[in-house]
């Protein structure tokens, strides 16, 4: 792995930690190339900086990091589950969640409009029926919203509901006693809360959060923000050169918590899957690929379950190129936003 020099661990590129994105970069070409995409992905960072993009990159210099710690130095707990893994809770909880089908999210990925992206949202989510908009739990110390992100989220995402609704956002940073900068909250601040269990079970911030999740601004924020983050995905295999929303979203999805390794990286599976007639044969090979090496971390069959899946939302889909769907084009699929479910 490339030498991440410590000043650039908090750097963020192309809406993930620049230690994140040569990871996936190991996974693709190997460390040679990753050295070479280290600097670039450096000096890109530093643009970003600079603020002289799009606002996205505003939000991808604006984060925290994952803070967890049990006592004496935070408030979480770290204890086996029923499966004998460890995992990050806090004292308060809940520490799970027992989600119901998100009909914001039902219409997304059904819509036409959302392309590429209403597919990957179907799969992360469990055809919508596994995360919520207004989901909200303890494992990691704060578990939120659509994608289930982490408090090292919570940054690039209130900056984005900034943008959508300042008023909102100014209120609710005055209730929660945080401290912005151009929409931005303190990502320090975050790490000591996260840290301290706090964003969980702080009973102000908790009903001040709770309610935030069920405003429609908010939750059109994190639309928007995973659309970035579906983006961020598929610019990673770009060099793949797939066209279609079946071979994007698929990338997009098995991205995801995809292990290291020459047999579990994309251009190897195209390589042995070259012979291929189309794309759509090319992408079930390279599914077949990526199940028969078990390139899923976690439990085994998780590679050939998400595989499934994949397969599944595209089972009698007309074939498409929309691959970038625009942020307005995904927000007016649904008219639910801030209706509960």
């Amino acid at each position: 792995m490339p030498i991440i020099p410590k000043q650039w661990k908090s750097t963020t590129v192309w809406g993930m930690s620049v230690k994140t994105y040569l990871m996936m970069q190991v996974a693709r070409y190997g460390e040679s190339m990753a050295l070479v995409l280290q600097v670039f992905a450096i000096a890109l960072s530093l643009a970003l900086a600079g603020g002289a993009l799009h606002s996205q990159a505003a939000a991808q210099s604006c984060r925290a990091d994952l803070c967890r710690e049990t006592a004496p130095l935070g408030a979480l707990l770290h204890d086996p589950n029923s499966k004998g893994t460890s995992v990050w809770t806090t004292s308060c909880g809940p520490n799970s969640s027992k989600p119901n089908a998100d009909q914001i999210c039902r219409q997304i990925s059904s819509c036409a409009a959302a392309g590429g992206f209403g597919k990957f949202l179907q799969a992360v989510t469990f055809d919508c029926e596994g995360k919520n908009f207004d989901g909200y739990f303890g494992l990691d110390g704060m578990t939120f919203g659509i994608l289930d992100w982490t408090s090292n989220n919570l940054p690039p995402l209130l900056q984005t509901y900034s943008r959508r609704d300042k008023t909102a956002f100014d209120e609710f940073v005055g209730k929660v006693g945080l401290s912005a900068q151009s929409g931005c909250v303190d990502g320090k601040e975050i790490c000591r809360r996260n840290m301290g269990g706090a964003l969980m079970c702080d009973a102000k911030f908790h009903e001040a959060f709770s309610n935030a999740l069920k405003m429609p601004e908010f939750q059109k924020a994190q639309a928007e923000f995973a659309l970035s983050q579906y983006e961020s995905r598929i610019s990673v295999f770009a060099s793949l050169g797939l066209k279609t929303e079946f071979g994007n979203t698929a990338m997009a999805v098995v991205a995801n918590n995809l292990r290291s390794g020459e047999n579990c990286r994309p251009a190897t599976w195209k390589k042995v899957c070259s012979t291929q007639p189309d794309e759509n044969k090319l992408v079930e090979c390279m599914l077949d690929q990526y199940s028969r090496n078990e390139c899923r971390g976690g439990n085994p069959g998780g590679a050939r379950k998400r595989a499934d899946a994949i397969r599944e939302m595209f089972k009698g889909a007309a074939p498409s190129e929309n691959i970038h769907p625009s942020v307005d084009a995904v927000i007016g699929c649904s008219d639910k936003w801030g209706i509960p479910n």
